[in-house]
C-alpha cells in the first residue's frame, strides 16, 4: 500500500490563438482574449459541478494494469459504485476467476485476496498513507468519478472562491492550497465542464506531484459523461507505481451486494504489505 512514484501524463492539446494584423488589431485581440478568459473563469467551478455524473449507481467492466518497478500486472474485472456509499473493484484472471476485491466505504478500506483466503481491512485513519494525506472515502470517490474535491472539506461541493484560476484557451487550471497538507491542481476543459487531470503536490516549490490522476477518455452514462480511462500515478516512497484503469459497458445497475460478507468463511486477516506482495506475484 506504500507503492509509489510519479508519472507524467499528458493532457489535451490546446488550440493556439493566432495573432496577426496591425498593432491595433493585435491589442484588440489581446483585450478580447483577456475578456473571454475573465468570463470563462467566473463560473467555471459551477460549470464543472453542474456536469457531475447524476446517476447514483455506476457499474462497468474493468481492465486494470499496474506497474511497480519493471513488473507489470494486467487483470480484468468489474467496477461497481454507489455514490456516497461504496466503491467495489473486483479483479479477475482467465476471464472468470475473481482473485481479489477492493472495497471502499466511508467506514473502511478493504482488500480481499480470494485465492489466498486472506484480507486486510482498516479505517482510513489507520492507514498512514491515507491519514497523512487527509484522504478518505469521499476523496477516492471524487477521483473515480472525475469530480472536483477539497482535502480540507471532504464531501462538500467546492465553490468558485476556493480556487485560484487561470485559463489558456479552453483549458482552465484550478488550484486549491487551503489544506496544510497538499496543493490540489485540477485541469478542466470549459467547453464540456469535464475534469481532465488532478495533481496532488507538496507546498514546496519545484517538487513534482506525488499523485496525478488523468482522465483520458469519457463515455455517456445517462445524461452525463463518465471517465472511462484513468491513468494514475502515485509517488510516495522508493517503489514506482503506475496504473491504468479502462472501463467499458457502462451501466447504472443496482442489483448487486454493496458489502462483501466474509463471516463464516475461512479468511485470515493479514497486514497490507504482505497482501500487496502476494498480489504482485500472481502473474509471475
Amino acid at each position: 500500500m506504500k507503492a509509489i512514484q510519479r508519472i507524467t501524463v499528458m493532457l489535451l492539446c490546446i488550440v493556439l490563438m493566432a495573432s496577426c494584423g496591425t498593432r491595433k488589431s493585435s491589442v484588440e485581440k489581446s483585450n478580447a482574449k483577456a475578456d473571454n478568459n475573465t468570463t470563462l473563469l467566473q463560473n467555471i467551478v459551477q460549470t464543472v459541478n453542474a456536469n457531475r455524473q447524476s446517476e447514483t449507481f455506476v457499474t462497468a467492466k474493468a481492465s486494470f494494469a499496474f506497474q511497480t518497478g519493471s513488473k507489470t500486472t494486467s487483470l480484468g474485472g468489474m467496477l461497481r459504485m454507489k455514490r456516497n456509499d461504496v466503491i467495489q473493484l473486483s479483479l479477475v484472471t482467465f476471464g472468470i476467476l475473481e482473485v481479489a476485491r477492493i472495497e471502499v466505504t466511508p467506514d473502511y478500506f478493504m482488500i480481499v485476496d480470494k485465492m489466498g483466503k486472506q484480507y486486510v481491512k482498516a479505517a482510513f485513519r489507520d492507514i498512514p498513507f491515507f491519514d497523512g494525506a487527509n484522504i478518505d472515502f469521499h476523496t477516492l470517490q471524487s477521483l473515480f468519478w472525475g469530480e472536483l474535491f477539497l482535502l480540507a472539506e471532504s464531501g462538500t461541493m467546492p465553490a468558485e472562491k476556493q480556487f485560484a484560476k487561470s485559463a489558456d484557451g479552453d483549458k482552465v487550471t484550478l488550484v486549491n492550497a487551503d489544506s496544510r497538507l497538499a496543493v490540489l491542481t485540477f485541469i478542466v476543459t470549459a467547453i464540456d465542464g469535464l475534469v481532465r487531470q488532478v495533481a496532488v503536490s507538496s507546498h514546496r516549490t519545484g517538487v513534482s506531484p506525488y499523485m496525478t490522476w488523468d482522465y483520458v477518455e469519457f463515455s455517456p452514462l445517462g445524461e452525463k459523461k463518465f471517465p472511462t480511462r484513468h491513468d494514475i500515478s502515485i509517488a510516495a516512497g522508493s517503489r514506482p507505481f503506475k496504473a491504468t484503469l479502462s472501463l467499458s459497458n457502462l451501466r447504472n445497475d443496482s442489483g448487486w451486494e454493496t458489502r462483501t460478507d466474509l463471516s463464516g468463511r475461512s479468511y485470515k486477516e493479514i497486514t497490507a504489505d504482505k497482501l500487496m506482495s502476494y498480489l504482485m506475484n500472481l502473474n509471475r
